[in-house]
């Protein structure tokens, strides 16, 4: 008989370790929670918006855009939930240079201790979508 309740906590707590990595910045440690097979999806009307396939991938070309964007200073939890291997996150993060918030829905599925997938909603991402063409034109003109 499969442990549901020590395997739902046991995947609570690898996404809470995520999170203290996100805001510390912490890539290295972040790395040890992602599963060899990881994959991760966004919006694709984000510049790193669609399917992420590796672990490379995610922690070289698809975080460095999320932190130019993010604030994770300001990340709270507005719940966390889980069933077994699966855990959703809803979680508040502030958008970068601005006041404004940005709730954000990531649904993980945990694999032998690690996360092996996220995907990823945006609720009204207006601000984050500002900001985002804003450095855009930035980086036009630069």
């Amino acid at each position: 008989m499969v442990n549901i309740s020590g395997t739902t906590e046991a995947s609570k707590a690898v996404v809470r370790q995520f999170y203290v990595c996100a805001v510390q910045k912490d890539l290295a440690r972040m790395e040890k929670l992602l599963h060899p097979d990881f994959t991760c999806g966004a919006p694709d009307y984000l510049p790193w918006g669609g399917t992420t396939i590796t672990v490379e991938e995610y922690l070289k070309v698809t975080l460095p855009q999320v932190a130019r964007v993010l604030d994770f200073s300001r990340f709270s939890f507005a719940s966390l939930v889980a069933e077994g291997e699966d855990v959703v996150a809803l979680i508040n993060v502030g958008v970068m240079g601005t006041s404004a918030m940005l709730k954000i829905s990531e649904h993980f599925v945990i694999k032998d201790g690690k996360a092996k997938s996220i995907w990823v909603a945006y609720y009204e991402p207006k601000a984050l979508t500002e900001l985002i063409a804003l450095n855009a034109r930035l980086d036009q003109a630069a």
